[in-house]
């Protein structure tokens, strides 16, 4: 059939008649061959030949109705992670198809009226299910249970609870699924996952860091919203993989369980300070000159403490920057002992207790930072940090905190409750061996979880996630310039779960650059308006996801965001059967031929999308379109079947997840019974 012009998939199964002809005729000729006139052995060979036709025919006839049955009924995908191998060369992402001209024109077909009682439930249909999802009792469930299943023999199966619209699976289903997989060396070009809320980003987050633990690879998961299942997988794969002492895990919400991390204590220049606290402040309208200003105190900040061999911290940054003064007598006392002067602060105790009077415009400054400015200007030394300490210090202090007002709340955020221990440490909180240090991690092949926890505080979590990524950008030019020298790159896997959450500025040079550091982003979010919110800019929104070569999108319901794929694929020829008839009087009064009929058929084509957005919005749960080198697979994601293995701590830090965040896999997502859910255990 599909060899022809039209597919006729859709049609009632005639072979079905012929498989009870060809069978009895074999069955007769085998058994009876006098009763059709045949000797024994020509009985047998004709007999073959019948009962080979009726299995030929049955064949056809199982998948046409497999085929239609698909429509509306989709089985549970489930497999065990013991399954999934390591593969340097393919990453599987599940079960499906590529997507031809021949599936778009079959979705087509569907939407034909003559055809629109394949895919809807008749009455007594819609009785029996009324009666089965009424039973209550546990005997009933399971005297019901057969009809639960998704079996071929079942005439009453369940539908869906996937949602959506089976169909759009079904027309790759009269061919058989493939496992759909992506060449791992297309990953530095990073991917792309986008789907709206509980459709299954997070459990195809799952299937591919499973892939990548085993493979060896160094794996940093992102979770803003504290997924516990998928905390667990991670864990329970690593120890599986013998790599469960490389495992770490930072979360926000959980510090007495959590490593901690100082987002601003490592860096390649000290000016990335400045920009990672900077770029968490408002940038609308007049609040742009507001940030540069904040920027420029936090730099000069953090370029004393840098000069003072004191960590840089956000606590640290807020102490010397709610207290100039003292910042600036101490900076000047080390500039001074840096020139080898004597008697400093005899010299400034002196004037601290002279009569010398403060000016005006100082009024309210601490005096002892007074003296030391006098003192250093009289000793004529330069020293450009000291030189923008003291305008910060002379600057009016009223104005000064207006400039800077935006700053010192976030500081405090970063700095207030139990988050304080883990954001900025110190040897007595942790030693150094327990804090997070991504070229630590990179350099031992360490998998992290970091959970941020985004539900509690959603300022501290795009703050600190922010900062990370601008730490792995620093990380990243570091790796790469040792590439040049000729040293191996580690495979870098970094999944961020609801990336809108987490990107900034600093994203954009990690995406156009990380790959050759041997960076492999992947990034999962919702809608494409949520990247443009996040920068309030469709040019940068459009910067960041140019840089993100693979697209695998699940269900989606905004515009915009699924023409992300659709404009991206080409339009394609399908074919309509129209049947057209006529009657033409006769005009000749001489003959017996009153009127003459005809009808006919004829095939018509048209160019259309290979796929519309409307069929991005009607994808069941757990089913995503991929654009793969170039090429368009529908595909449906695997359920994970296995019982995780944790420790007492880690157990009871999921649990708490679990209880603040049900995941799809808690809930109904793709549920359907199995043919053998009736069976006794």
């Amino acid at each position: 059939m599909s060899n022809q012009p039209i597919e006729a998939l859709l049609r009632p199964p005639v072979e079905f008649a012929s498989v009870v002809t060809n069978a009895s005729l074999g069955i007769i000729a085998v058994n009876a061959p006098q009763v059709l006139m045949m000797p024994g052995g020509v009985g047998y060979a004709v007999g073959a030949v019948f009962l080979a036709r009726a299995a030929w025919l049955a064949t056809r006839c199982v998948k046409l109705k497999r085929y239609q049955r698909g429509l509306h009924v989709l089985p549970r995908y489930e497999i065990n992670p013991r399954d999934i191998k390591g593969n340097l060369q393919e990453l599987f992402l599940g079960k499906g198809f590529e997507w031809r001209a021949q599936h778009t024109q079959r979705r087509a077909d569907l939407d034909r009226p003559e055809y629109a009682h394949v895919q809807t439930t008749g009455p007594l249909y819609r009785a029996v299910r009324n009666v089965i999802e009424g039973v209550g009792n546990a005997l009933g469930q399971w005297a019901v249970a057969p009809l639960n299943s998704q079996s071929l023999l079942n005439p009453f199966p369940p539908r869906p609870y996937v949602e959506g619209n089976p169909a759009l699976h079904a027309v790759g289903l009269y061919e058989k699924e493939q496992q759909i997989t992506l060449r791992q060396s297309e990953r530095v070009a990073h991917t792309f996952v986008v789907g709206t809320t509980r459709v299954g980003k997070t459990r195809l987050l799952e299937v591919m860091a499973t892939q990548d633990i085993h493979n060896g690879d160094v794996v940093i998961v992102f979770d803003p919203k504290g997924d516990g299942d998928l905390l667990a997988r991670l864990y329970t794969e690593a120890k599986r993989a013998g790599r469960e002492g490389l495992f770490q895990v930072f979360h926000l919400g959980f510090p007495a369980q959590s490593v901690s991390y100082n987002p601003v204590g490592s860096y390649s220049r000290i000016t990335e300070v400045a920009t990672r606290i900077a770029g968490q402040l408002p940038n609308e309208g007049n609040s742009a000159a507001f940030r540069e200003f904040a920027w420029r105190y936090v730099n000069v900040i953090a370029k004393a403490l840098d000069d003072l061999s004191e960590p840089i911290s956000y606590q640290n940054l807020l102490d010397a920057g709610s207290d100039i003064d003292q910042l600036l007598t101490r900076y000047l006392a080390h500039v001074a002992n840096a020139r080898g002067l004597e008697n400093w602060e005899a010299q400034v105790t002196a004037l601290v207790n002279s009569d010398t009077r403060m000016p005006a415009q100082l009024k309210g400054r601490d005096r002892r930072a007074w003296a030391s400015l006098v003192c250093y200007r009289k000793t004529q030394m330069e020293s450009q940090t000291a030189n923008s300490l003291i305008k910060t210090f002379e600057h009016d202090k009223s104005h000064f905190d207006k400039l800077v007002a935006s700053l010192f709340p976030l500081l405090e955020k970063l700095t207030s409750g139990p988050a304080a221990q883990l954001l900025s440490p110190t040897e007595a909180d942790q030693p150094a061996s327990h804090r997070l240090n991504w070229g630590q991690v990179i350099k031992r092949g360490g998998i992290v979880y970091v959970g941020l926890d985004a539900l509690s505080d959603p300022d501290v979590a795009s703050a600190v996630g922010n900062a990370m990524f601008a730490d792995l950008t620093s990380v990243a030019g570091s790796l790469y310039k040792e590439s040049q020298s000729g040293a191996a790159m580690p495979r870098i896997s970094v999944h961020a779960d609801e990336f809108n959450e987490l990107v900034g500025r600093e994203f954009v040079p990690l995406a156009n650059k990380a790959g050759g550091a041997g960076f492999q982003l992947t990034a999962y979010t919702q809608t494409l308006s949520d990247i443009v919110a996040r920068f309030d800019s469709q040019a940068r929104a459009g910067q960041v996801v140019g840089n993100l070569g693979t697209l695998i999108m699940l269900r989606v319901k905004e515009q915009a965001t699924a023409e992300l794929l659709t404009s991206r694929l080409k339009e394609v020829e399908i074919n309509h059967l129209m049947l057209e008839s006529g009657t033409t009087d006769s005009s000749n009064p001489d003959t017996d031929i009153h009127f003459v009929s005809n009808t006919r058929q004829r095939i018509t084509s048209q160019r259309v999308p290979m796929i519309h957005t409307g069929d991005l919005d009607a994808l069941p749960k757990g089913h995503a379109f991929a654009l793969l080198a170039g090429r368009l697979y529908k595909l449906r994601l695997p359920l994970f079947d296995d019982d995780k293995e944790l420790p007492t701590g880690l157990q009871s830090m999921v649990d708490s997840m679990k209880g603040d965040y049900v995941s799809a896999s808690n809930g109904d997502w793709a549920r359907t019974s199995p043919i053998v859910a009736w069976l006794p255990a």
